[in-house]
């Protein structure tokens, strides 16, 4: 161990300090520890950092003794994330470097402190007590158990390009699910061109990573008609499409398939994997709107009167999340943190005279890549988040699924 160790492990582990300096001189003692700012967060810095309305919803843990912060550097050489499990949470970390003024486990410390200059940093040791190592196993012993969950999970073909059904029934429907009749179910569908990754993402953010749905690195897509499968996990049926823009023989087919997916689902990811959002995608979503209510409105009127529910027609529509990765600009309202995405969203749908009013609500998640592979917790984390509101669109049985599917094809 080196004299700066030894130095930094008998004085500076008592108090975690704040690593923002944003309102106080980091002389604070921190309080909370944000991991989508990746930083220890004194009361005030807390407070002010996430007043902007995009910020709110940042994951925050409230420190306690012996608590231990992540590490801010889990990627390999090779631009993997390492010693992360796949709900997007980080090793902890194991040292702090006083000069980079950055958090380290002990295999990011090996990596970027062996050599050079950095060897000399002056380090804090943190000692994780006993009270974080347990926490730690026992997440860990959950996530295991969410991935064995997952690990028989299969894809199956719930309509073709001719826009057939391909389940018999409600009982065919519930066996190739493998779920329990009497589960209540939500649905989750991705929409997007050909070729921006729409069954990668699922895959990732579903299914840790098994290729469920398949992948293809061919030009042409490789995904024809809507493709279902079941998380166990969230409780939710997957819907994986057909692109935007893979070559078809009739269009309108292609839409009304859609737009019977649009019917059942509860949440719509559209996916764009683009420096800049596309007029195309604005129009898509405000045309899709359109036909939603003109086909959709009776059924919906219907459900209305019969849960007697005193709200617009749009609020029982699904809900967006529209997911940006980009690779060489900024994300949406990064330039201007006081304007919130979402805004500048409405504001595109206004100049484009696009009306999305079916959609019960549309949220921005934007990722940057500069090192694949891409990182999906931002968007996982939003999806559960979405998933859990029931305000607007309840759970209910696999049948009801199936029935809805049923009706939508009739009503198009």
């Amino acid at each position: 161990m080196s004299a700066h160790t030894q130095t930094a492990e008998k004085g500076q582990n008592t108090t975690l300090l704040c690593q923002e300096s944003y309102v106080c001189s980091g002389t604070d003692e921190a309080i909370f520890e944000c991991d989508e700012c990746r930083s220890l967060q004194c009361q005030r810095c807390e407070e002010e950092l996430h007043q902007p309305e995009r910020l709110r919803n940042h994951e925050r843990t409230r420190i306690r003794p012996g608590h231990v912060p992540y590490c801010d550097s889990c990627k390999g050489a090779n631009g993997n994330i390492m010693h992360a499990s796949m709900t997007g949470s980080r090793q902890i970390a194991a040292v702090r470097c006083q000069v980079c003024k950055i958090n380290l486990c002990v295999e990011c410390q090996k990596r970027t402190h062996a050599g050079g200059n950095r060897r000399k940093h002056p380090v804090t040791v943190y000692h994780a007590g006993k009270a974080q190592e347990q926490e730690e196993e026992e997440r860990m012993d959950e996530e295991t158990k969410r991935r064995k969950m997952t690990e028989k999970v299969v894809s199956f073909l719930l309509v073709d390009e001719t826009e057939e059904i391909q389940v018999r029934n409600e009982e065919d429907f519930i066996k190739k699910l493998d779920c329990s009749p009497d589960q209540h179910l939500k649905v989750v569908s991705i929409f997007g061109n050909t070729g921006d990754g729409k069954s990668h993402t699922l895959n990732h953010t579903f299914f840790y990573g098994r290729e469920v749905f398949k992948t293809s690195p061919a030009q042409e897509s490789c995904t024809v008609g809507v493709w279902a499968a079941y998380d166990p996990v969230r409780r939710v049926v997957v819907i994986d499409t057909e692109g935007l823009l893979g070559a078809t023989v009739n269009l309108s087919q292609r839409t009304r398939l859609l737009l019977k997916v649009l019917a059942i689902s509860d949440l719509v990811i559209y996916r764009t994997r683009a420096d800049r959002l596309h007029n195309d995608l604005f129009k898509f979503l405000g045309d899709a709107s359109e036909a939603y209510l003109k086909h959709f409105t009776k059924e919906l009127k219907a459900t209305t009167a019969r849960c007697g529910l005193d709200v617009p027609l749009s609020t029982l529509g699904p809900g967006v999340i529209i997911f940006h990765e980009t690779v060489y600009t900024k994300l949406l309202g990064s330039d201007h943190p006081s304007e919130v995405p979402e805004k500048l969203i409405q504001d595109r749908f206004r100049k484009l005279s696009c009306f999305p009013e079916a959609f019960s609500s549309i949220h921005y998640k934007g990722t940057r890549t500069y090192n694949p592979p891409t990182d999906f917790s931002g968007l996982r984390r939003a999806v559960e988040q979405q998933l859990e509101n029931n305000t607007t669109r309840s759970p209910r049985q696999p049948g009801v699924i199936y029935k809805a599917l049923k009706v939508s094809g009739d009503e198009l």
